[in-house]
């Protein structure tokens, strides 16, 4: 909650509607930011993907001019999270859109790693099988000698994997960044050579949220 800024709470606080990710965690969200209204005052729509009926129930509220808010799990809406297709029906529907400012792995990550944060490409996550993933790295590699910043993530559990597949494929002067558990108590953002991360403790990494970066 220490991450959210108070300009941001206090929008949270005037609305009563939502749309989420996911509902229950997005109760316990609203309700430990000390939202006035109890929570069986709100309404919340979860944005379910084998379920389209929440876009009824968002249109409805657009259709309306009822304000609402989108709130996702652990990220920033619309940026490598759900949220942007809500925000396309807004402009679709001729309804205003205020984005707000609340933290964000990617650019928290670009930001600590010392990289070009003029020319940057989110690639999201990558292949997960070896024979597809290093051609994959290569071609960030190759796009990153350019000076555009090359930003990817891997899930927590699969880190080792990646650690390793990027030091076995890339050569030993690429440098990387790895942003570890950002903001979180074991918070480790290092940006070194590829030569440099083969000695790195890798085990360390396992299970923690990262963002990796490729960058000149």
């Amino acid at each position: 909650m220490e991450d959210i800024p108070y300009s941001t709470l206090n929008v949270l606080h005037t609305l009563q509607h939502f749309v989420v990710e996911r509902a229950k965690t997005a109760r316990h969200f609203i309700k430990k930011s000390n939202h006035p209204l109890s929570i069986s005052d709100l309404f919340i729509e979860e944005m379910n993907e084998r379920d389209d009926a929440w876009k009824s129930a968002v249109s409805g509220w657009m259709k309306q001019n009822i304000s609402f808010g989108i709130i996702s799990e652990a990220g920033c809406p619309g940026i490598a999270d759900p949220g942007a297709e809500v925000v396309a029906i807004a402009h679709q529907q001729n309804t205003p859109v205020f984005p707000l400012t609340g933290p964000s792995s990617i650019l928290l990550a670009l930001m600590g790693s010392g990289f070009n944060g003029q020319s940057f490409i989110f690639h999201g996550y990558l292949p997960n099988k070896k024979d597809e993933l290093f051609p994959a790295l290569k071609r960030l590699e190759k796009q990153m000698l350019t000076g555009t910043s090359q930003i990817f993530m891997e899930a927590p559990y699969r880190n080792i994997f990646m650690l390793e597949s990027l030091t076995s494929c890339l050569p030993d002067h690429t440098k990387l960044c790895v942003a570890c558990d950002i903001h979180g108590s074991s918070q480790r953002i290092k940006t070194m050579t590829i030569k440099k991360w083969k000695e790195e403790d890798l085990p360390y990494y396992h299970k923690k949220p990262c963002i990796y970066i490729l960058g000149k």
